[in-house]
């Protein structure tokens, strides 16, 4: 089983280091095309990454892009990352996962590719135990039984010398429906870009159980009509995990040869979910923590455009009135000042919140009992400005042992804005 490319976001992977050949580093570019090039950049000698972390795979390698804080590395870390992005994604619910005596999984994936396969694999198995749903559909054949409508004309066309045939449209209750194509279709891919024999025999296997279904075109639309039902509940974790693999995987139309599976997250996106989850999962009595809150700022004069303004996170307490707003960046500001743009992003939402303080919220490298906090003001020229300022907040994202993602962050902010804050 080949192990992983794993590189830092933010750094540069050359043609020639760890097998990356031209031929990959084409592949790249054309599927970074094809998405707006929002993902990395090309350079002349290679491809360097930007705050986009997860999985690549092109052809027959894979390219992990890790998390990062400090530009310095050591031995080791890595591994730590790996882990660290995978807990991180479990917690915001960006990968699923099962209840704990479930989750153990059956080999230990040496890739986030292959942690995502193993559930996706792991979710179809228990779908197939089960059962696999079926649903009422309408079909238009030959029958040798009159059923349904008959369609005279279809009658007369197909059945003018068969007699005993009868060309109707009726129902049929049987598996062929959206949920299944789905699964059948993803696990099909599978073992194109599974590099686990493990993974492969467990796949054929299920495909040995699976009845021969149409196979289908998957558009972004193909799943943003599916409604789930009580009685197909329970294919939504793992339909979620084959939308993600049919949707980014694009086949190498010239030589077969370097196909491309993305997989990634916006870093930013997700250390916004993580605080948030981590927040309200910890939230005292009395407090109302809500996500992404927006209101209408700007509006264009006999027009319906309006632009609205959506801080990442407010927080209310309510037994005394006091709001916060905390704004998440994964960055290191400079001498812990942060960019006009915050500051002037943070002012306006205290404005429109009635927030008294605001927070811009940055990951640190040093763990400390409470966050590492910097107040700061407003600097205010007329008396009847508003009272309301913004500090400069950052807290650890690895525990006390440095080696894994911290787990008690949102109890550790909580603590910090009870105690200093909204008292």
């Amino acid at each position: 089983m080949n192990k992983p490319i794993q590189v830092f976001e933010h750094k540069q992977l050359l043609i020639g280091e760890h097998g990356f050949t031209r031929g990959h580093w084409e592949a790249m570019g054309w599927y970074n095309e094809t998405h707006g090039s929002c993902f990395f950049t090309l350079t002349p000698k290679g491809v360097r990454f930007n705050q986009y972390v997860g999985v690549i795979q092109v052809g027959n390698i894979t390219i992990e892009i890790l998390p990062k804080i400090s530009q310095a590395v050591e031995k080791g870390e890595k591994a730590i990352w790996q882990k660290v992005l995978i807990d991180m994604l479990q917690e915001c619910r960006w990968m699923q996962v099962y209840a704990h005596e479930k989750a153990s999984l059956r080999f230990k994936p040496n890739s986030i590719l292959e942690a995502y396969l193993e559930m996706f694999v792991q979710g179809c198995e228990e779908i197939m135990k089960m059962g696999l749903v079926k649903k009422y559909r309408r079909i238009e054949k030959n029958c040798t039984a009159l059923k349904g409508k008959l369609l005279f004309n279809s009658q007369i066309q197909q059945n003018l010398v068969h007699k005993e045939r009868f060309y109707t449209r009726h129902q049929i209750f049987d598996k062929e429906n959206i949920f299944n194509q789905l699964l059948l279709k993803a696990l099909k891919l599978v073992p194109i870009i599974s590099n686990s024999s493990f993974l492969k025999d467990r796949v054929y296997n299920l495909l040995l159980s699976f009845p021969e279904l149409e196979d289908i075109k998957v558009l972004p639309s193909t799943f943003d009509k599916l409604v789930f039902s009580r009685k197909t509940d329970y294919y939504k974790g793992t339909i979620e995990i084959a939308a993600m693999l049919l949707l980014n995987y694009r086949p190498d139309i010239n030589t077969g040869q370097n196909f491309v599976l993305a997989i990634l997250f916006d870093m930013n996106d997700l250390w916004e979910e993580y605080i948030y989850r981590q927040l309200f999962k910890n939230k005292p009595a009395g407090w109302v923590i809500k996500s992404q809150n927006s209101k209408g700022f700007w509006q264009l004069k006999k027009s319906n455009s309006v632009k609205t303004i959506r801080p990442d996170i407010i927080i209310h307490n309510t037994t005394n009135d006091f709001k916060v707003v905390l704004d998440t960046k994964w960055k290191l500001p400079d001498n812990n000042i942060p960019a006009d743009a915050d500051l002037k992003q943070m002012f306006v939402y205290n404005e429109y919140w009635q927030g008294k303080k605001a927070f811009l919220v940055y990951p640190s490298a040093l763990y400390t009992n409470e966050p590492i906090y910097y107040e700061g003001t407003y600097m205010k020229k007329l008396k009847r400005l508003p009272t309301h300022d913004c500090g400069v907040m950052k807290i650890a994202v690895l525990d006390k042992t440095n080696q894994k993602l911290d787990m008690t962050i949102g109890r550790r902010i909580n603590m910090f804005l009870k105690k200093e804050i909204l008292k």
